[in-house]
């Protein structure tokens, strides 16, 4: 069973220091050499069991899931494993949405998810099959013909399934323990001023904001005015495969509020900006609600904006080009 550990506390002095006489490529080196040490020891525990033949990654968006599994199928390939990554964010099937009290579609709960055909795939992969994985398309949020390559592991190899129901019953089910291992990720920080100023919640949201402005085509108010979905659906979850997970790994970085609250703050201020003069795209993430409304409700978010921009003025800024290349930060820049 895993447990949140190791909470990375920052301040705004830590952060202005990180700017400061030390150099900010020495703090983002300890910073990723820190991450990269996680993905080590789970893919040295995996290589070194022949028995199993499955790793579970899960956890809340905007974690860092992606690429924490791509890096641990090339880790596991390094150690001459045959890994692939199954991603279940391809078997989402929107045909069936709930809806809360204000409209906003639930696209996180685990029946948005083809798991039926996830489990075929995944089944069929263990066995040493070839499988064509289906693909969807989150900028038209639609499943689309897919033209990736078949994957295979053949009769040794591992598949690392990643998503935010990574390691719920309709997947793990099929396998006996010791045949899987379970990973749990997410950020898990706190970033101080006199008081806490943002916590891993709210470390997560400025990741979501800053990925769906870059990937995903929808503004910041648009974000804020979904996230209490997304909280009220992790609820039903988190406890559950934080439980089942063996390892949890912290996402968070060091340095990351120097470059996602500067982002973040950018993108914030033009949705209010288009909100001011009337010109604010409607929330793409309410085009399916069961309720004719533009967003579920603009004024709470729009107020929860304004307060973001409080506590991110505070936070000193770094330019995004400071990230290296292979930073888990880039699942959410798209640099």
């Amino acid at each position: 069973m895993a447990n949140l550990s190791d909470k990375i506390r920052v301040s705004i002095d830590d952060l202005e220091d990180m700017l400061g006489v030390f150099g900010l490529p020495e703090f983002i080196s300890k910073a990723e050499n820190r991450f990269v040490r996680h993905t080590e020891e789970v893919a040295d525990r995996v290589a070194s069991d022949p028995k199993k033949r499955v790793v579970f990654v899960s956890g809340p968006t905007s974690s860092g899931k992606t690429t924490f599994t791509d890096r641990l199928v090339s880790q596991l390939q390094a150690r001459g494993k045959k890994a692939v990554r199954l991603s279940l964010d391809d078997y989402y099937s929107l045909n069936a949405l709930s809806f809360d009290e204000e409209g906003r579609p639930d696209y996180e709960s685990v029946e948005t998810l083809d798991m039926r055909l996830a489990s075929i795939d995944l089944a069929r992969l263990v066995s040493g099959d070839a499988v064509q994985t289906p693909t969807f398309d989150f900028m038209t949020r639609t499943r689309v013909e897919s033209t990736k390559p078949a994957i295979s592991i053949g009769k040794e190899g591992i598949v690392v399934v990643e998503g935010l129901h990574g390691l719920c019953e309709e997947t793990t089910g099929s396998f006996d323990r010791e045949q899987y291992l379970g990973v749990f990720i997410m950020p898990y920080a706190s970033v101080m001023a006199d008081s806490r100023l943002l916590d891993s919640d709210d470390i997560r949201m400025l990741r979501r904001i800053v990925r769906d402005v870059r990937h995903r085509g929808a503004h910041a108010l648009t974000t804020i005015d979904y996230w209490p979905m997304i909280q009220n659906s992790e609820q039903d979850y988190y406890r559950d495969y934080l439980t089942k997970a063996d390892y949890h790994v912290n996402s968070f970085l060091a340095y990351e509020p120097l470059v996602i609250a500067s982002l973040a703050l950018q993108d914030i201020g033009e949705a209010l900006d288009a909100y001011e003069k009337g010109l604010l795209v409607p929330s793409v993430f309410m085009e399916r609600s069961n309720v004719k409304k533009d967003f579920a409700n603009i004024e709470k978010a729009v107020a929860k904006a304004k307060m973001l921009q409080v506590w991110l003025r505070q936070i000193p800024q770094a330019k995004e080009t400071f990230v290296p290349k292979t930073s888990i930060l880039n699942e959410f820049l798209c640099l």
